[in-house]
């Protein structure tokens, strides 16, 4: 059982009271965006609590697990229509969909407990007895991968074999290779989709293309060929979903990090441990930017500014939520 509205007051006010450090130091309007899954309802949140301003400059809290990719595009498109110089700060775990609202930061700062996540899709895959299973849209191209060398290295090894053990001539040692080679292997691959296959394929370019418009429009100094690394990178080239990209990682990925000043990092490893409190139960998107002793907070509906938080609909469609 989730805690009471009433029981987490306090844990929403501390948050809150950090963002307004965060703003007091910064001298700028702070945006909280807590989301426990990105979703279009998001930019609606996101537009209410902006009140259709536009800002020459705006730090944004971003936590989130992440959720739908072309909200989190949205979400990112939206902010940086109405921001000029946007700053993302990351105390917690911005990963999957969040991390490509991260991507259109001018700078990131992530905290000492930050960290963003890879961008290759993921998809729930329906279990016979149990709840659907959060699946990277990965994992079929990379099992086609280690089948692909795990067969040539099988046909290699067997021509050497044949040719040394045997008095046959290499294009009949290359027959017996091949033919061996397809017993062995054929079998598993004649298990893989073609449709499932190509699904997972556009799944991975879905996100792929938003990070790329994303990069093209908010970071124009990236060439070409850096930001079609960095892409590479962040889709296909990390182990797992969670791989985790704290502030060394993704300086080495050549995103825009700054380190925290002794008074950001502090309020950031505060903010990490609210959030691990405040906890994935609940969303708090609002704006703080002063102006009374307790700070205006413009939050995004009445349930919302109550601390109340309406029912997100579980938005994950199949190649389109990371």
């Amino acid at each position: 059982m989730g805690e009471s509205s009433s029981q987490r007051g306090p844990v929403v006010e501390s948050i809150r009271e950090t963002a307004e450090a965060l703003r007091v130091h910064r001298k700028r309007p702070c945006l909280l965006y807590i989301s426990r899954q990105v979703a279009h309802s998001d930019v609606v949140a996101v537009r209410a609590a902006l009140e259709g301003e536009r800002l020459t400059a705006l730090d944004v809290i971003v936590s989130s697990p992440g959720g739908d990719v072309e909200a989190a595009y949205l979400v990112a498109r939206e902010l940086r229509r109405r921001v000029q110089t946007l700053t993302v700060y990351i105390p917690f775990r911005t990963k999957s969909a969040a991390t490509l609202i991260a991507l259109a930061a001018d700078e990131l700062v992530l905290g000492s407990l930050g960290e963003l996540g890879p961008l290759d899709a993921q998809y729930e895959e329906k279990q016979a007895h149990d709840f659907p299973l959060s699946t990277s849209r990965l994992l079929l191209d990379t099992a086609l991968r280690e089948l692909e060398e795990r067969a040539v290295a099988c046909y290699d090894t067997a021509i050497h074999r044949i040719l040394t053990q045997s008095k046959l001539r290499p294009f009949e040692a290359c027959t017996k290779a091949a033919e061996f080679v397809g017993t062995l292997y054929g079998p598993l691959l004649s298990q893989v989709d073609p449709a499932r296959l190509a699904e997972s394929a556009r799944g991975l370019a879905l996100g792929r293309a938003y990070a790329s418009r994303v990069l093209r429009r908010y970071r124009p100094a990236l060439t070409d060929e850096d930001r079609r690394v960095l892409l590479e990178r962040l889709v296909t080239t990390y182990p797992a979903h969670s791989f985790i990209v704290d502030r060394e990682e993704a300086t080495e990925l050549g995103l825009p990090v700054r380190m925290p000043d002794k008074q950001e990092e502090a309020l950031l490893d505060r903010l990490g441990l609210q959030l691990i409190e405040f906890g994935l139960e609940e969303d708090l998107i609002a704006l703080v930017r002063g102006g009374d002793s307790t700070s205006t907070v413009a939050a995004s509906g009445s349930r919302r500014a109550r601390g109340q938080t309406p029912p997100k609909a579980n938005r994950a469609r199949a190649g389109r939520t990371t």
